[in-house]
């Protein structure tokens, strides 16, 4: 019977047929794709959680254990570190325990309340200078996890969200120039702190991170919110810092959070305004880490604290793992640039504790751990593994990534519309391919999760997602996957921002330093615009004008939002780029709003493979004419004769022979795998015949 139910699952879900899509993904295994300079998926970067477990936890082994996650993971957030052992500002002394350069738990972070820095009620911080117990409190923290901590984190984040917290240290009445004050403060700590560690050459393997900024709603009184803080946080201690860390949440209320989504475009503009920043001030664009993401997801009616009410429930907890899928697959593509993503995923078992409401696992009434709804994040991330793959979705609401490790390939696609997105599957090559394994995730408002697991042995044609839905998709190859090309992406910043928008008026973005190549480009154009103003703007790439999709922003339209900030990817011709200087303008038919920022997005396909990945390196050969007319001769580029097969994109074999020319007399329109042989080497090379 559960087979039979799995079966007409796969029939509402996959086509073997053509039916009417909303776009195609293009999966091209066999092209290793790089992100800056890294291929392999780490999992250790993006497989956390809000969880620090050092003892011994029957639970936490067996969640470990069945989510591919290290068995030594302690967890990813700790609210210890030296600082906490500091009492009404009296600095502890230190032991010297501990010789050389110090080893770190390298997916922890560690982190702590604002109150350690802000201890005296008797203080103005408005006000009076804390300069010296700035330093002193640094001096501290950094001999002590040098000499005598026993437990070293890699990641140093001083304090949790302390800039939202500033007003709480006011005197005298409240204004923003006494938070601001308060915030230069915060700002000091970290630049003092730093400053200490980076000194400190046992503490090498310590990175500072900073600085945990909560609701960054930075478009905020036209970006004012962004230079009193994030922007202010960079001036004074970004120099300082290895890693800036941010939380991201979408909003409570429904499916559709009535205070709004961070997940797609929004997230992506946040990010995006960070690393443009941090190029401007300093020169580099320092790595990101999201030290809490996810969901705000409210406690249950009638529950307080120690009134031994329960603030767990099922459907409740489940909601923030569709906004964790939404946000981790962004943050994937950031490989290069990004530290870690921790999700706001606890462990608090005891049902009647406030964050019960999102911890992994809860006691039953027997006191029993049993797993919540958030092992849906873990369990639709645990397959994921080995070395990123070119894909590509012309829906760019369908979020994408692929990784193939020996002969897997596993694709992750997740749903940002709001409206089910029924899309094309075209894995270019699908010779050897014994089987797919098929994982979907459906989240509900009103009920538990939906996980569905089958199992099919032809190609997947389409696949229908509703809002939200999660599918990984594992495809068998009867023999390991042997890569055959390359792809590099990389990113080029501006070093202008926060542009003002005028009617019909050129903004204009220069770029430096371009390399010209081959391949794919992006522009990512952040905005902030009130409803109703133009999202479609005329874009010029060195002054000539392109056509770009109607639709060039991730996710919803943010109308629950005060005003619209996000990113908008518009793809142009590569062939646009210029060697070295480049301009790019854009142009709005009304006025008001910001251009925010811009980077090009390159994705360089004449990257070569390194020796010891490419087995087919000396065999370089291509064909021509391709796309090439029915009944036209397609020819290998150097002339020589080879024994080749000739397959449907689905497979299936057609013939196999040898010569030096294709004769596509009797094939249809479509793309078709040759494989090649010689002595030594293979290759695999796309025909498309028109």
């Amino acid at each position: 019977m559960q087979e039979f139910k799995h079966f007409i699952v796969l029939i509402l879900l996959l086509s073997i047929g053509k039916t009417t899509a909303q776009g195609t993904i293009t999966i091209e295994h066999k092209t290793k794709r790089f992100i800056g300079d890294i291929s392999m998926f780490d999992r250790g970067k993006y497989v956390n959680a809000h969880i620090s477990e050092f003892n011994s936890n029957s639970a936490f082994e067996s969640f470990k254990a069945a989510y591919n996650i290290s068995a030594d993971y302690p967890g990813g957030r700790q609210f210890w570190y030296p600082i906490s052992k500091v009492k009404d500002g009296v600095i502890p002394s230190v032991s010297n325990k501990f010789n050389g350069v110090r080893t770190v738990f390298p997916q922890m972070i560690a982190t702590q309340k604002e109150t350690k820095l802000f201890y005296d009620d008797n203080l103005n911080y408005a006000v009076d200078d804390i300069s010296q117990f700035s330093i002193d409190l640094a001096d501290y923290v950094a001999r002590s996890l040098k000499d005598d901590w026993a437990r070293v984190a890699k990641y140093l984040e001083p304090l949790n969200e302390p800039m939202i917290h500033a007003k709480n240290y006011i005197k005298d009445g409240f204004s923003t120039a006494k938070v601001n004050a308060i915030n230069v403060k915060i700002c000091n700590f970290y630049r003092d702190l730093g400053q200490a560690v980076h000194a400190t050459p046992e503490l090498a393997n310590v990175k500072m991170m900073g600085y945990a900024a909560a609701f960054p709603e930075y478009e905020s009184g036209d970006f004012q919110l962004w230079n009193d803080r994030f922007k202010m946080f960079i001036d004074i201690a970004g120099e300082d810092m290895d890693v800036f860390s941010i939380h991201l949440y979408d909003g409570v209320g429904g499916v559709n959070n009535k205070s709004g989504r961070r997940s797609g475009s929004n997230s992506e503009a946040i990010l995006d305004l960070i690393e443009t920043y941090s190029f401007i001030r300093l020169g580099v664009v320092k790595p990101l880490a999201v030290s809490e993401f996810g969901r705000l997801v409210p406690n249950q009616p009638g529950w307080t604290a120690n009134n031994g009410t329960s603030n767990y429930e099922p459907i409740t907890n489940s909601q923030a793992v569709r906004s964790q899928l939404h946000m981790i697959m962004n943050f994937m593509e950031r490989t290069d640039k990004f530290e870690i993503a921790t999700p706001f995923n606890t462990e608090l078992p005891d049902f009647t504790s406030q964050f019960s409401k999102s911890s992994i696992w809860i006691n039953d009434t027997n006191g029993v751990p049993q797993l919540t709804m958030r092992k849906y994040f873990y369990e639709m991330m645990k397959d994921l593994e080995g070395y990123r793959v070119w894909i590509e979705s012309d829906n760019i609401d369908v979020q994408t990534q692929a990784f193939v490790k020996d002969n897997k390939l596993v694709v992750m696609l997740n749903n940002l519309n709001d409206i089910t997105q029924t899309i094309d599957l075209n894995l270019v090559d699908a010779t050897d391919l014994a089987s797919v394994d098929i994982k979907t995730l459906k989240i509900f408002e009103d009920k538990v999760p939906e996980l569905t697991e089958t199992t099919v042995t032809q190609v997947p044609n389409d696949i229908s997602l509703v809002y939200g839905e999660t599918a990984v998709l594992t495809y068998n190859f009867n023999n390991p996957v042997q890569f055959d090309d390359a792809i590099q992406s990389k990113k080029y910043h501006c070093a202008e921002y926060l542009k003002p928008i005028n009617a019909n008026t050129d903004v204009a973005f220069p770029f430096t330093g371009v390399v010209k190549t081959q391949g794919k480009a992006t522009l990512r154009l952040g905005v902030a615009r009130a409803h109703g103003l133009s999202l479609t703007p005329e874009v010029r790439i060195n002054g000539t004008q392109i056509t770009y999709p109607s639709d060039v922003v991730r996710g919803y339209d943010q109308l629950n939002r005060g005003q619209f900030f996000g990113l908008m990817e518009i793809p142009f011709n590569i062939d646009l780029l210029n060697n070295g200087q480049n301009t790019v303008s854009v142009r709005f038919n009304d006025g008001g709003g910001r251009a925010v920022s811009a980077i090009l997005q390159v994705h360089d396909s004449a990257t070569s493979l390194s020796t010891e990945d490419n087995q087919f390196k000396n065999l370089d050969i291509t064909m021509f004419p391709n796309p090439v007319k029915q009944g036209v001769s397609a020819k290998f580029n150097d002339g020589k004769a080879y024994q080749y097969e000739l397959y449907t994109i689905t497979g299936q074999k057609i013939t196999k022979a040898t010569g030096d020319e294709i004769n596509t007399s009797g094939l249809g329109s479509g793309i078709y795998i040759i494989h090649i042989k010689d002595e030594n080497h293979s290759k695999a090379i796309k025909l498309v015949v028109e």
